[in-house]
């Protein structure tokens, strides 16, 4: 919950780690794997991400939302509704600014 730390571990490649683990586990099959990795997503400031590394979580959490385990699927769904909010607040205040 330490946002520096969680800011840290963005600036050093965590979500690709992340991406890399989410579609790996997909694959796999391994549903709590992916419920995990998709509760931490919940918690980093990913609009301090790169822009790179956002576009790859966003296209493997995409991919879940069809999911064959409703669970998964729907907070997929739900990450990216709230990702898309948090994104067009930022883009509003960004021009705000200007």
């Amino acid at each position: 919950q330490d946002s520096s730390v969680l800011i840290w571990f963005l600036s050093k490649g965590g979500v690709l780690i992340l991406t890399t683990w989410l579609s790996q586990a997909a694959v796999e099959e391994q549903t709590s794997v992916i419920l995990l990795i998709l509760k931490v997503l919940c918690h980093l400031p990913l609009h301090k991400a790169s822009p790179e590394n956002m576009s790859a979580i966003l296209q493997s959490v995409n991919g879940l939302r069809f999911y064959r385990t409703s669970d998964i699927s729907n907070r997929a769904k739900g990450l990216l509704s709230r990702w898309t909010k948090l994104f067009a607040k930022i883009q509003a205040m960004k021009k705000q600014n200007r």
